[in-house]
């Protein structure tokens, strides 16, 4: 068969017609890319109206990078809001530590309320207002989180001696889900106040504080010894563990006991050798555990508490001996 002929069967008429129709279809779809692209400003409104139900007046913020970005949340976005809606701030949060070590992105509504002291007029953190998810990773239980189960959340503000937000007492069969949101809620909170308020946490500067509870930590310093009462953070399982150690001269960790160990549902029993006894461990044989597959035991957040509390001991032994040398007690 010559090509003269080929061209004239059937089968070309075939390749013909399905190259034109990929061809259309293709122009078609980078039409419609181009016409319904949802810009970020887009986003950004349609996320102020199911907030809001209406527009407002906000102006683009700049994220400090040293508060940013953490362990357990990041900010992604920032608006300053005014005219009625003046000391709210819009944050686009992405919160940490879900499910399959994955993340929930909400945007959240802080606001701060003005107040007057000795030092001056400033502003105090006002609590959370309004979150909505925006998007996820990995979270495949997500489509249990309700409106409810986030508001029941924010609604930890309102009770006694509240310092955090957690999902205790939430049931939602997406527990780590649901964690990841209150980490996003907690870095909403822990931001504004230290960005806007001028809240100084205790242990700022020191390193790995991500996943403790520095309002309920304290450091002693006996000699050459520093010794350290750690509660952990959560926003999910596992629960707050309490450990007592004591880091001296040569750098490792000594006197190394759980007080509570938040392991639920038996996790505990999973847990890595290291993170039950880190006696003799020092900051870079835990940094090489941290970053290891060792941590994946099937109570790999429960190992995360525990190392990263090692950690903070280790990193910070100089630092907490100078500080804290007199006697001190954060």
């Amino acid at each position: 068969m010559t090509v003269k002929e080929f061209f004239k069967t059937n089968a070309f008429k075939c390749i013909a017609v399905l190259l034109s129709i990929v061809l259309i279809c293709c122009i078609a779809l980078t039409i419609c890319d181009s016409l319904f692209e949802v810009t970020a400003k887009e986003r950004l409104d349609r996320a102020i109206a199911e907030i809001y139900g209406e527009s407002v007046e906000y102006t683009v913020a700049e994220i400090d990078e040293d508060k940013g970005d953490t362990a357990q949340y990041s900010i992604d976005e920032l608006y300053d809001l005014s005219g009625k809606h003046e000391n709210e701030f819009l944050m686009k949060i992405t919160g940490k530590g879900g499910f399959n070590s994955g993340s929930v992105t909400c945007w959240v509504v802080a606001t701060v309320s003005p107040v007057s002291g000795e030092d001056g007029d400033g502003f105090e953190f006002g609590g959370i207002t309004k979150a909505t998810i925006d998007s996820n990773v990995n979270q495949s239980y997500i489509h249990y989180i309700t409106s409810d189960a986030i508001q029941a959340v924010i609604n930890k503000q309102d009770g006694d001696g509240f310092t955090s937000y957690d999902t205790n007492g939430i049931k939602t069969g997406a527990t780590f889900s649901l964690g990841a949101i209150a980490n996003a809620l907690n870095g909403a909170k822990e931001y504004v106040e230290a960005i806007y308020c001028g809240v100084v946490l205790p242990f700022d500067g020191y390193e790995y504080t991500d996943k403790l509870n520095v309002n309920e930590t304290t450091v002693t310093v006996d000699g050459t010894n520093v010794n350290y009462h750690i509660v952990t953070n959560h926003g999910n399982h596992p629960k707050p563990f309490t450990i007592e150690m004591t880091v001296g001269a040569d750098g490792a960790i000594s006197n190394y006991t759980i007080i509570v160990n938040g392991s639920t549902m038996d996790y505990g029993s999973d847990m890595a050798a290291i993170a039950l006894n880190m006696n003799g461990q020092t900051l870079e044989t835990l940094e090489a555990f941290i970053n290891s597959d060792g941590i994946h035991t099937g109570a790999t957040y429960s190992n995360e508490e525990c190392v990263y509390a090692g950690l903070f001991a280790t990193a910070n032994y100089e630092k907490a001996l100078a500080e804290f040398s007199q006697g001190g007690n954060a």
